[in-house]
């Protein structure tokens, strides 16, 4: 076994935001690369530096090899690294590893028990990791066509942690209840969010939200802004309101043409992203859930006053975005004091695309935001 060793240096106020790019690339690679048994970043910010030490653990040079090619005594750097970096190593060291013990990756798997609770609605399923201590919970809300799944990384790392997270299926996704009479307005979907916390009995939590459910989640937070100490949203849904009336009742009177089953599926292949896997994940998740649900959420969501929602939740807040994302209609353009982040090379599940990267900016929302 070998490792492998390098070192570099930022600004102290870019250590979040840099270690956040890691794991968008050298770790995400690294963890990729058939052969790797384990990778470590460690940091130390002192004196206005941040120093990074990455430490990687490899079955043999052939498969250092597989990541860093035929000069693997080479650095390897990214697009984005010379933005970040006031200094850096320009090679590696490689050590023989004559002794090591412990396991690396090993992260405790969150069982999707059929748990549930009563919503307003009907039964809504939710995975609940338990535990939790003294720290703030995190709730998490999926976006159209999703699930509980969708957050199983997130659910991991938190639980690997010590913190408690819990994830709700929103009416007419996953387990969860469709409603009768069909309802699947925005604001009815906060009152799922607002059920599961009655149901369990959470005082204080943050409120995470992908898409249309970061629209949920701050529909939520603005009926209960007490209780909501922080607000992290994943790409979430763009201000419709600003789109000319003309061009947003076209969008309706398409939610009832014959061919609209054809033009979600169209629609969600071409935000899945890059990742064939996370695509084909997406379109059977999306086969998975009642057209009716997601056509009347995106009915909602054509109406939904997105300034509105974001002046009733004075909370911290923060989004995390894909590259599209980032424009004026986008939601952190819409009132001050929502900071923002892109992930680079990222579709618009974001978490599914890059989960080590929504990990690392929720651990830094977390620990500025919600401590305890």
């Amino acid at each position: 076994m070998l490792a492998r060793t390098w070192r570099g240096v930022t600004k102290a106020e870019d250590a979040d935001a840099y270690l956040t790019y890691l794991h968008q690339t050298g770790l995400t690679h690294y963890r990729r690369t058939p052969g790797n048994l384990a990778a470590y970043c460690l940091r130390k910010v002192a004196d206005g530096r941040a120093e990074f030490l990455l430490v990687t653990l490899w079955e043999s040079m052939d498969a250092v090899k597989r990541f860093a090619g035929d000069s693997p005594e080479r650095a390897i750097f990214f697009p984005e690294d010379d933005r970040y970096l006031i200094d850096r190593d320009l090679h590696v060291t490689h050590y023989e590893v004559p002794f090591a013990e412990g396991q690396a990756f090993v992260s405790p798997r969150v069982r999707f028990d059929d748990f549930r609770v009563a919503g307003p609605a009907g039964d809504l399923r939710l995975v609940d990791t338990g535990g939790g201590g003294k720290t703030l919970p995190v709730l998490f809300v999926h976006g159209l066509a999703g699930n509980a799944s969708h957050w199983q990384a997130q659910l991991e790392h938190l639980a690997a942690r010590g913190r408690r997270g819990i994830a709700l299926e929103l009416r007419g996704h996953g387990g969860s209840t469709p409603p009768e009479p069909e309802d699947y307005t925005l604001e009815s979907l906060a009152g799922d969010v607002s059920a599961v916390v009655r149901g369990l009995g959470l005082r204080r939590f943050v409120l995470v939200g992908h898409s249309v459910g970061a629209g949920v989640a701050l529909a939520a937070a603005g009926e209960s802004p007490r209780q909501v100490a922080g607000l992290f949203l994943v790409d979430p849904m763009t201000d419709t309101l600003q789109l000319p009336e003309a061009q947003r009742e076209a969008f309706l009177a398409s939610l009832d043409a014959p061919d609209v089953a054809q033009a979600v599926r169209q629609d969600w292949a071409q935000m899945a992203g890059p990742r064939a896997d996370v695509r084909e994940r997406l379109l059977a998740d999306l086969d998975a859930t009642p057209l009716r649900a997601v056509v009347g959420a995106q009915r909602s969501m054509v109406r939904f006053d997105l300034k509105a929602a974001l002046a009733r939740y004075p909370g911290p807040k923060f989004s995390l975005v894909a590259p599209d994302n980032d424009a004026p209609r986008s939601l952190h353009r819409l009132a001050e004091g929502v900071p923002h982040q892109v992930v680079e090379g990222a579709g618009h599940w974001i978490h599914l695309d890059h989960p080590d990267a929504v990990n690392a900016a929720l651990d830094a929302f977390l620990t500025r935001s919600a401590p305890a």
